[in-house]
């Protein structure tokens, strides 16, 4: 017995040399990982009563959730807590509807890209009113419509419950934080669901909504009635961009009319085979890819892809790299570096790096465009619109943020990054991972400012495509 537990203590010592020696040889990644990368342990409330105490008890988780996000500013931490105050005087009046607003607007109080509650409830809960919007250069359009009200597809929307699109907007940036072109990708989400414009208090009825065109025909109103997906609550993720995709979403099968029908060849390279997560096409000597979620797995093997763009280049260089970021929502900038790096030695002496950015350029999509500009000096341009974030923010996160009973999950933000100036030394929680990667790219706005019409949309052009191809003959 002796010998037993002898040979018992010998494998329990060995266990933690081994574990103190694997943490030792590691411990910038476990360091990392204990300061961005939190434990959140679920509540145990018990079963709520009522709506009133389920109201209650997720005000009061929600409560935590600046003891994990370190973006929120002093004026910001006591703005929201005032705001959670007044949402707990309010426990059981609020519908479900003014309930998920009021934890958006929490959320969104310190204007952090990354600090937000997740926009599937958006579709999947709440109620939507049959057509699909995108903000254009010249306006706001309807893209897509339901069959029964297919002719609203291609017409500007002049009001929306007699307030213009830009008064929409103003008011329903409160739920979103971030840079004002984000904000404004994901109001026009919530301006399509009467239920959710009727609880910010912007639409009559949570059950129609009264919009006013104008196309060729000229100026009309025309109210629409709400409807629900069966299958709502079971929806894929839904991003912005995809709007403006010709093929049907998941939520409406054949029965909407789109403003496009293209497909193959005749897509614009933009939107051609949305489904790959990596899309690439040699033409005129240069090369152009357009990676969307950025991370190393089974279904996207980033890092092979973009090898494959590196061992692609032919003799003497490629004429030009477009690197088209306008529907990346980031992923694991780590997983970009040897890319970027790379990609310069790739062109010709007189060749040009253009990185295509937009409003849905996020989080390690913007560190990417940062990468380029810095790595690609000279001879790199930034063209298209401002991106979705800003180049300081705050991002990285750990454990899921799920409200107990309302089960609305709320993104969190544990790391800064600074990819204008650099953060390395000047911050307390500069992100790991920056301390061994980032650059100071200064200014990343775009060199070159271009928007479409939503006539350059109908008619299957691209028009920073256009630009660089001309050029680059």
């Amino acid at each position: 017995m002796k010998l037993f537990f002898k040979i018992i203590g010998a494998i329990f010592a060995l266990l933690v040399l081994a574990t103190a020696g694997g943490v030792a040889a590691n411990w910038q990644l476990v360091n990392q990982i204990l300061t961005y990368s939190p434990l959140i342990l679920p509540p145990f409330y018990g079963d709520p009563a009522d709506r009133a105490e389920a109201q209650e008890q997720d005000i009061r988780f929600l409560r935590r959730l600046t003891k994990y996000d370190r973006s929120f500013s002093p004026e910001e931490l006591e703005a929201f807590n005032a705001h959670l105050d007044a949402m707990a005087a309010a426990t059981g009046e609020m519908s479900d509807a003014e309930f998920f607003l009021n934890v958006a607007k929490a959320a969104a109080i310190t204007n952090n890209g990354h600090t937000g509650v997740s926009n599937a409830p958006v579709y999947s809960r709440f109620n939507q009113s049959g057509v699909k919007l995108f903000w254009f250069a010249d306006g706001l359009y309807v893209v897509r419509a339901k069959n029964s009200i297919g002719e609203l597809v291609g017409a500007r929307v002049a009001t929306i419950e007699g307030r213009t699109p830009k008064e929409i907007n103003k008011a329903l940036e409160a739920y979103t934080g971030g840079a004002a072109q984000w904000r404004k990708l994901y109001a026009v989400m919530l301006m399509e669901s009467p239920e959710l414009m009727h609880a910010a208090g912007l639409a009559a009825s949570p059950n129609e909504l009264t919009l006013r065109v104008e196309d060729s025909g000229g100026k009309r109103a025309i109210t629409l009635p709400s409807y629900r997906h069966p299958d709502a609550a079971s929806l894929p993720r839904r991003r912005p961009w995809m709007t403006l995709r010709a093929d049907a979403l998941p939520d409406e099968e054949e029965s909407w009319q789109r403003t496009l029908s293209l497909s193959g060849a005749d897509a614009p390279l933009y939107l051609r085979d949305p489904n790959e997560n990596f899309f690439v096409e040699t033409l005129n000597g240069g090369v152009y890819l357009r990676p969307q979620l950025l991370l190393q797995r089974e279904e996207t093997p980033i890092l092979d892809q973009f090898q494959s763009v590196i061992d692609g280049a032919p003799e003497g260089g490629y004429a030009f790299m477009a690197v088209d970021l306008r529907w990346s929502p980031g992923g694991d900038y780590t997983k970009v570096i040897d890319f970027v790096k790379a990609a310069p030695g790739t062109l010709r002496s007189d060749g040009r790096l253009y990185i295509i950015t937009g409003p849905q350029t996020f989080s390690a999509a913007l560190v990417t465009a940062a990468f380029l500009k810095y790595y690609g000096g000279d001879q790199a341009v930034i063209i298209g619109q401002p991106m979705g974030d800003h180049a300081q923010f705050w991002a990285e996160t750990g454990f899921p943020f799920e409200l107990p009973n309302s089960g609305y999950r709320v993104n969190y933000a544990t790391g800064y990054h600074d990819w204008e100036d650099g953060c390395t030394g000047k911050h307390e929680y500069c992100f790991t991972q920056n301390i061994l990667h980032e650059v100071p790219a200064g200014s990343l706005e775009p060199g070159v400012t271009m928007a479409p019409t939503f006539s350059d949309y109908a008619r299957g052009r691209d028009i920073i495509m256009d630009r660089i191809l001309t050029e680059r003959p």
